[in-house]
């Protein structure tokens, strides 16, 4: 299992095929994203994208820094391409995020 880079990323958003589950589920397969929950707890709690299936429907949130779900960032919505689409891009906001942030040790 190899790291994502943000081209991996931007190269599967791009591609221009609707995003499906198959799809998705065999991308974060082959890359560990640890910005990217896939439909219950598979990468860290805090600052990263989640995902889940209610009834016939989907919600996409985010966390912030303390794994608190940030309300204002839900989405819910019947289209399973929207929510694969919302869930990546928002992975990849937080990778990025990663890649610019300031680490201190106190």
């Amino acid at each position: 299992m190899q790291s994502p880079t943000l081209n991996d990323l931007d190269q599967l958003l791009a591609e221009g095929e609707p995003l499906t589950l198959a799809r998705v589920s065999e991308y974060l397969a082959t890359h560990r994203l640890a910005t990217a929950n896939w439909f219950g707890p598979t990468g860290r709690p805090d600052r990263s994208s989640w995902i889940k299936r209610e009834g016939l429907g989907w919600r996409v949130w985010d966390t912030d820094e303390r794994a608190v779900i940030m309300d204002f960032s839900v989405l819910r919505t019947d289209s399973e391409a929207e929510a694969l689409d919302s869930f990546l891009r928002r992975a990849r906001n937080h990778l990025q995020a990663d890649g610019t942030a300031v680490r201190r040790g106190f």
